[in-house]
């Protein structure tokens, strides 16, 4: 017993550990000081144990918690590709797209083979505004991940804003066969116009099951992408903030957190 209790520290002894593993916050420099050694007095973390902790800070709501968790991971395992990923993956959940985009990128000189498999980089990239690598790294997930209507979905969105929304709608990644509900509803929509299959596909589900709350914020997120697309900034907002306040806790919960964030951001601009 009393090994687990040098072990499970309480979230705020955690972040004060945190707190000392890092000093200042890497992030306020120009740059991570990649791969630079602890002084000796600094207290090392593994990177599950951080990564668990910025999880839990995401659960709570508390990105900045998470944050640090990533900045130490940073700063603890930079030379350990797994690690530098995980904090990309934090970084992005939390909305610090651009060290999200930096760490991502870091992974990839390690692990290029990796590319495929990285449509979590692309949603980075859609935030950071590089719509056409964004756009690139949809059509390569594609080919790891062919039937994902949500990769189809950010990719449409890249092609409406590097583009215009008539190419994006005549060039819709095909994704057959995703069995989510309403992901054929949504693929559909952006080829037809047709939202009204997507909210009625919703509503058929039981009222108050979990099947249509999940239907319903993937309806809301993916509906608001289409608004965003259309160039309609107030419905896309209005649509991703709905989703946002019933999403899941889970990552691309979190995504449309951030994302409603970035756009009532934009809207005050």
């Amino acid at each position: 017993m009393k090994s687990r209790s040098i072990v499970y520290l309480s979230a705020s002894c955690f972040s004060l550990v945190l707190g000392i593993v890092i000093g200042t916050s890497v992030r306020a420099q120009e740059e991570f000081a990649d791969n630079a050694p602890l002084p000796p007095s600094m207290p090392s973390v593994s990177a599950s144990s951080l990564r668990a902790e910025a999880l839990r800070a995401l659960q709570e709501g508390d990105s900045a918690r998470a944050v640090l968790a990533a900045d130490a991971i940073v700063r603890q395992h930079g030379d350990e590709p797994r690690s530098i990923r995980l904090a990309a993956d934090i970084y992005l959940r939390s909305g610090k797209v651009t060290w999200a985009v930096r760490m991502f990128d870091r992974y990839l000189k390690a692990e290029p083979e990796q590319r495929p498999e990285l449509w979590q980089r692309g949603i980075a990239l859609c935030f950071a505004g590089d719509y056409e690598q964004a756009a690139e790294q949809f059509e390569a997930h594609r080919n790891v991940n062919p039937n994902d209507v949500e990769n189809a979905a950010w990719h449409f969105l890249c092609i409406a804003k590097l583009k215009s929304f008539d190419d994006a709608k005549k060039n819709v990644l095909p994704a057959p066969g995703d069995r989510r509900v309403p992901m054929a509803e949504i693929l559909a929509m952006f080829s037809s116009d047709d939202i009204a299959s997507v909210d009625a596909k919703v509503t058929s589900l039981a009222a108050g099951s979990d099947e249509r709350k999940e239907a319903a914020f993937y309806g809301d997120l993916y509906q608001g992408i289409y608004a965003d697309a259309r160039g309609d900034s107030i419905l896309a907002e209005t649509l991703v903030t709905r989703a946002s306040q019933h999403a899941p806790h889970n990552y691309m919960g979190d995504i449309a957190r951030v994302y409603a964030r970035r756009l009532a951001l934009n809207a005050t601009r």
